[in-house]
Parts: structure tokens; sequence; C-alpha cells
């Protein structure tokens, strides 16, 4: 497995499909932050760093098909804060 801070995708394994993301188990949390693929053995991931930018809330995990520039990336992130927050403030909790 890639480091995210390195930027270089990796391709699952089994392994990496049933540890724990982000606090669930069985690997529920192992999903394209962006549109939700669950990632499976063989899926080409990518962890993107963005903790260096403030409105990016993290550093996700990105499918294939929604790989992109950091730049790229960060804009779909922000802009699906933003719908979150103005649908679903319950789970934003803003």
């Amino acid at each position: 497995m890639s480091s995210f801070t390195d930027g270089n995708p990796w391709i699952a394994t089994a392994n990496d499909c049933s540890t724990c993301w982000g606090g669930a188990l069985n690997g529920a949390h192992f999903r394209c932050y962006l549109c939700g693929h669950r990632f499976k053995p063989g899926d080409r991931v990518r962890w993107q760093y963005t903790n260096d930018v403030a409105e990016a809330a993290g550093n996700p995990l990105v499918c294939e098909e929604c790989d992109g520039t950091k730049e790229e990336i960060v804009v779909r992130m922000i802009a699906m804060y933003a719908e979150a927050r103005g649908r679903m403030w319950w789970f934003c909790n803003v």
C-alpha cells in the first residue's frame, strides 16, 4: 500500500478491503470519497494528501474514475461538503 503523502496509486488487496478504515470494521469505509465506490481486490486506489488545504476536510481515497489532479479533487470535495452542509445539516453537525 502507498502512503497518502506520496500520492502514488496502489492496487487494493484482500487485506486492504477487509481492514478497519475510519473506524469501520471489515473495510466498510474503504470507499472512494467522491463517488462512494466500495473498493474490491484489484481496484486501483489513490490516497490524495489534502491536509495542506483547510477547506478540503481530510485526505480522500479516490477510485480510478474519480482520480485527477489534487486541485480537481479538492474542488469536488469542497462542493460536496457545501452541498451536505446545506441539505444534510444533521450529518455534518454544522
